[in-house]
């Protein structure tokens, strides 16, 4: 069982290397292709008597490529139809999992299931007086969508992989329509109507508690209501796992079935004869687990740790012990049997190896005597470092501390109070508040103690984003080490963590350049290096306090890139699309000096205007400020937007932001235009880009950053049309998400890399160069062998 479990988990791991899927037809020929071989090897095997562990490896590692090609394969055909894309389509469907508002309006899925379509969407309702909807009602609606697509950049969420791992076929948003109404209440016996109820009844309970959203996350796993400085302050102090149901609470839940299996035992002796008390205990904190995973929406923690208590308790069934790798591997199989694109989820990984984890320091606990709690939460936060550096590219070393504060308050104090909560909300409201309130109490306390922890200096160390093979040596280096004292070869260990310790991104060398235009859909971030500097160029756009490309894409990259410091902010004006992520950019990471177009772009900062002729040299390189001037009496914010050239001896790029046709026929007349690569101005609208300051600039090259299907339809087609006429080859960062564009210091050709080209993952949309129609440019090196 170990064998094929191990191996079927290897065979799923397929969709993370595979840079997209086979054909269906493909895909038959392979699975019969496959039953053929090992069928074949079966057969050798037993008239041959020989070991039969190396076809069921094969066996297994066949069978999950296999199936979770087959799901993977039903999750893309369930996309949203390309020619519904940007089509008002009336859907009736169910509302799955539970909805949640926002500021900016309502946000839920809808398992649609109309002639029209058959899937799930995610949608958001904008309107200001859009109506409350519960988890499994029935709508109709009329809906506008698009396939599933997200930022593509390094050190960045995947919101693709995300939507894929969800079996999300399309996002969008509800149109006003007199068609828009509720068809259906949610039938009673609804897993996520009991939900809504329990999470309704704590808001009622708890109108103006701080911590309401981690109370309702500990009841039913929704943690809508925590704000953004709450996560920022669970992140810093590696706490951010309590805000789930996690293992830990799933295993007391199923801990509590023993007390009144005791009691009944005790009351009628006779009971004893019929059916022992441990198997009575295990059979009922399975339901009560099994109860508890399904109010917490059951995600992979619960379903890994659900898992392995059923193991159990079938062992106490058949009365057997069977092993922990037994029960862990028959886990592991079952999550994957239940959803074999579990793989693709952070969660997933760190539920299963913190399991192995402690499984490791087990052994290494009763050595410890008293302290044996503080020595395993301490290897624990060392141990999960790689994991952290891999996953999230922040380790937190005030994490040992904060845990061995939280955990137990959380876990033995919180969660019971809450659980006794959702048992009195039914028939006893007041007695239901007062014990959430008493937890709500008790978080607030906890809060602030990690609040104080998370505030201290070197609280969080940010890594850069080292390579996975080096990821993997520091993760056996910690194995060598907690291997018992005696055992030759564990100061290997110490060797093999050096690698990610040490490892530092490479940086342009003297006199040469380095720009990277980030994927922040239809707004524009970029950021300059040099050999010893770095300046960020526009932070892209806020469309929320959820939603803050500074936030989400730029502080990410740049903390990938091992950049901790930035000698200079440039925001070429307060447009939205790339002013909105200053603020979050300067919170976190502030730089030497900040210059704009218009004061108080970002206020209370000392800010410095940007002036023709202003200019400096970096290691060899000039940055040259040639707009705007005094000379330009142009009111508009675009048009007196910082420009911005930077070249070394043989290469230049230059930097537009929204420039429109007056301010390219003033830059014209000035002149000094003459580029190697042209951002192009405005994201391509057809009120930039004017014949004459293209034939001014005379690039090689042309950038533009515009979103997937905008509203704005930007690039026009007739300014693609007259960059492709010029023979000026054109890159979009719709199409290749994050550009990277290396300028050497010597005649050498500059290089280019995009990052949605370099890393094809089965969970991309195929056909996105087709229906863009822009017909841009794929340098030779990133197309498809």
């Amino acid at each position: 069982m170990r064998t094929f479990s191990v191996s079927f988990f290897l065979g799923t791991l397929l969709l993370l290397v595979l840079p997209r899927l086979p054909e269906p037809n493909v895909l038959f020929l392979l699975a019969v292709c496959a039953v053929i071989v090992l069928a074949s090897a079966w057969v050798v095997i037993v008239r041959r008597g020989w070991r039969k562990w190396p076809v069921l490896a094969l066996t297994g590692v066949l069978a999950g490529s296999l199936y979770a090609l087959s799901v993977a394969s039903n999750v893309h055909s369930s996309w949203l139809p390309q020619a519904q894309e940007g089509e008002d389509i009336l859907l009736e469907g169910v509302i799955a999992d539970l909805p949640e508002r926002r500021e900016d309006g309502l946000h839920f899925l809808l398992d649609a299931d109309s002639s029209a379509y058959t899937g799930r969407l995610r949608l958001g309702w904008y309107e200001d007086d859009a109506p409350e909807m519960r988890a499994g009602e029935r709508w109709q609606l009329l809906v506008r969508g698009k396939r599933p697509n997200g930022f593509s950049n390094p050190n960045g969420f995947d919101y693709e992989q995300w939507l894929f791992a969800q079996r999300i076929g399309g996002t969008g948003y509800v149109r006003k329509s007199a068609d828009n109404q509720r068809l259906a209440e949610a039938p009673w016996w609804s897993v996520d109507n009991v939900r809504q109820q329990v999470r309704d009844a704590i808001a009622t309970a708890l109108p103006d508690a701080s911590m309401l959203g981690v109370v309702q996350g500990l009841a039913v796993a929704d943690t809508a209501a925590v704000t953004q400085d709450q996560w920022e302050i669970f992140r810093k102090t590696g706490t951010i796992h309590l805000l789930a149901i996690s293992g830990l609470h799933i295993t007391m839940m199923a801990g509590l079935g023993l007390l009144p299996v005791w009691l009944v035992w005790r009351l009628f002796p006779n009971l004893y004869l019929r059916l022992p008390l441990r198997v009575a205990a295990g059979l009922l904190g399975g339901g009560l687990a099994t109860g508890y995973s399904l109010l917490a929406g059951f995600n992979i923690p619960t379903q890994r740790t659900l898992a392995m208590l059923l193991v159990m308790v079938l062992g106490l069934v058949w009365r057997r012990q069977i092993p922990f790798s037994v029960t862990l591997c028959l886990a592991l199989l079952l999550v994957l049997l239940l959803d074999p694109l579990a793989s693709l989820s952070v969660g997933f990984w760190l539920s299963f190896l913190s399991v192995m984890l402690l499984v490791l320091l087990g052994g290494r606990q009763r050595k410890a005597g008293k302290a044996a709690v503080v020595w395993v939460q301490l290897l624990m936060s060392l141990g999960t470092i790689p994991l952290a550096a891999g996953f999230f590219g922040m380790v937190s070393l005030s994490s040992p501390l904060a845990n061995m504060l939280a955990i137990p308050v959380v876990t033995f104090v919180v969660t019971p109070l809450v659980l006794l909560g959702m048992l009195l909300c039914g028939w006893w409201s007041t007695g239901a508040a007062l014990v959430w309130s008493a937890a709500a109490w008790l978080l607030d306390w906890l809060g602030q103690a990690l609040a104080w922890l998370a505030d201290l200096p070197l609280s969080a160390v940010y890594l850069p984003l080292v390579p996975l093979p080096w990821l993997a040596l520091a993760l056996l280096g910690f194995v060598l080490l907690c291997l018992p004292r005696g055992l030759p070869g564990r100061w290997l260990g110490v060797l093999l963590l050096l690698p990610m310790l040490l490892y530092s991104p490479d940086r342009p060398e003297a006199g040469a350049f380095r720009v990277d235009v980030l994927d922040v859909g239809q707004g524009l971030a970029s950021v300059v290096q040099t050999a010893q500097h770095t300046l960020v160029f526009d932070t892209g756009p806020k469309s929320s306090e959820t939603f803050d490309t500074g936030e989400l894409v730029l502080l990410p990259w740049l903390r990938g890139q091992g950049i901790s410091h930035l000698d200079r902010l440039i925001v070429s004006h307060a447009d939205n699309d790339h002013s909105g992520g200053a603020q979050a950019l300067w919170a976190e990471m502030p730089a030497d000096d900040l210059w704009v177009s218009h004061l108080q772009t970002l206020p209370g900062v000392a800010e410095n205007l940007c002036g023709r002729g202003q200019h400096w040299e970096w290691d060899g390189v000039t940055f040259t400020i040639l707009s705007p001037a005094e000379g330009l009496h142009e009111a508009s914010d675009n048009n007196r937007a910082c420009v911005l050239r930077v070249a070394n001896a043989h290469h230049s790029m230059l930097f537009t932001a929204d420039i429109e046709r007056p301010a390219e026929e003033w830059l014209v007349e000035a002149g000094g235009l003459a580029s190697e690569v042209l951002q192009v101005p405005h994201h391509g609208s057809k009120t930039s880009s004017s014949p004459d300051f293209i034939n001014a600039v005379a690039p090689q090259l042309a950038i533009i950053t515009s979103g997937y299907r905008n509203r704005f339809h930007h690039p026009n087609p007739s300014v693609v049309e007259r960059y492709t006429a010029r023979d000026i080859k054109l890159l979009d960062t719709v199409d290749g998400g994050e550009l990277c564009l290396d300028f050497p210091a010597f005649t050498d050709n500059l290089r280019i890399r995009e990052w949605r080209r370099e890393q094809k993952h089965v969970w991309q949309d195929y056909m996105r160069r087709l229906r863009s129609g822009t017909g841009l440019f794929v340098p030779e090196s990133s197309q498809p062998h």
